[in-house]
Formats: structure tokens, C-alpha cells, sequence
């Protein structure tokens, strides 16, 4: 795409959802008497979970006093970002900090996109099916790096024997020193061919909401 003097290419990274089939709920109901002209002035009633589809987690997903979808500068969820390959990691194989390291070099206020080759799984019985970050990447990602959002393209970034137990890498993301926000369920990681890009994937902004489905796009020429 070209607009003026700048070129630059678009990549989706967001699965498209479909009413009925996902493993999160999604439904739409059309409002009023169904139209059954061609036109008309048609309006949907949405009923899904929070965390349907590609999405965004924040700290009010898991502290009761953390900030919620809306409070969040609009910034936060744009910027440049680096994808780190981590597509020959095992289920519930920890990604440690010496594979972070060795994957990329991650600047501070990164956006730090795990690509774990895991979008396939969607939508399937192994959508959990995932390896996950060790305990000392997340500490040097967040203190050190202290990166702007991570995300991953299954559908978290917790060993999974410890889910509904500790979460130490929830507690460490979401706690209001730390505060970054995780993005899960991206796509398409592949189709984008540097490993830096300008990443975009805003929520709603909605008071009280612990996540939201996000339109996720890179952007390859902006950096």
C-alpha cells in the first residue's frame, strides 16, 4: 500500500470469529422482526465472552481493584514491535530467559510477540496445547524490559499445571507496579517477514471489562 511518500504493507493478525463455533461463546441475534428485504435498518443484539477470539487481557482480569479495558492510554496498545521464534518449543516446555535472549534483542518498551506456531490449534481440542514462559523471562521482560505488551499466538502464557493455582506470571503482568497487558490467539504470525514491525491491537473501551476481542494488524515499512 502506498500513501504518499510512504510504503507499507498490512498483515491481519486476528481470527475471525464465527457465531456458534467458538470455544468462548459468540452469538448475535438480529434485534426486532427479521428483515427479509434486502434493506433496511438492521441492528445486531451481541452476546460473547470477554475473552473470545484474538484478545486482550488486562490487570482487571486478574485483580478485582486493577484497571479495566477503558483506563488504559491508547498508546499502550501500539508500537513497535519483535517477534521472537518459539516455534520449536514443546507442549509445556518453558520458554526460559536464556531463549528469550537468544531469540531476538528485545529493547525497553517493546511489544514482545511469542511465535509459537500455535495458531493452527484454534479453535480445535489442542487449542491449550502450548508451551509457556518461564518464571525468569517474565521477571526480565517486565522489570527489566519493562515492555509495553506481550503477546502470543496460543491462547496463554501460563504453565498450564499451575492454572487455577499460582500464576505467577499473571500476578507478575497484571500487578499495578507492572501492569501490562497480554494479548492471546493471534494469527498469521508467519506472513510477516522482518522480525521488527509496528503492531496494533487496541480493546474496547469498556468500564468494567477484564479483556476484549481486538482487530490485531502489523505493519511492516513504518520502522
Amino acid at each position: 500500500m502506498v500513501n504518499g511518500n510512504i510504503t507499507y504493507k498490512l498483515i491481519d493478525l486476528t481470527h475471525t470469529l464465527i457465531p456458534g463455533e467458538e470455544q468462548y461463546t459468540v452469538e448475535i441475534k438480529q434485534r426486532g422482526t427479521p428483515r427479509t428485504t434486502p434493506t433496511g435498518d438492521i441492528m445486531h443484539d451481541i452476546y460473547m465472552w470477554s475473552h473470545s477470539g484474538t484478545h486482550i487481557e488486562v490487570a482487571r482480569h486478574f485483580y478485582a481493584d486493577g484497571r479495566d479495558t477503558a483506563n488504559y492510554p491508547l498508546d499502550t496498545f501500539l508500537g513497535p514491535a519483535i517477534r521472537l521464534d518459539f516455534r520449536h518449543k514443546q507442549v509445556n516446555e518453558p520458554i526460559t530467559l536464556a531463549d528469550i535472549r537468544a531469540a531476538g534483542d528485545v529493547r525497553e518498551r517493546d511489544i514482545v510477540i511469542l511465535w509459537e506456531g500455535r495458531d493452527g490449534q484454534y479453535r480445535t481440542s489442542a487449542s491449550h496445547q502450548r508451551p509457556y514462559l518461564a518464571e525468569d523471562a517474565a521477571e526480565w521482560l517486565a522489570l527489566e524490559k519493562r515492555i509495553k505488551l506481550l503477546g502470543t499466538d496460543s491462547s496463554g502464557f501460563e504453565v498450564r499445571s499451575q492454572r487455577g493455582s499460582e500464576h505467577p506470571n499473571h500476578h507478575l503482568f497484571f500487578r499495578a507496579d507492572v501492569d501490562i497487558p497480554v494479548v492471546e490467539c493471534l494469527r498469521n504470525l508467519d506472513a510477516i517477514s522482518s522480525q521488527r514491525f509496528f503492531f496494533i491491537g487496541a480493546p474496547i473501551p469498556c468500564v468494567g471489562l477484564d479483556a476484549s476481542p481486538i482487530r490485531a494488524f502489523a505493519i511492516e515499512g513504518l520502522l
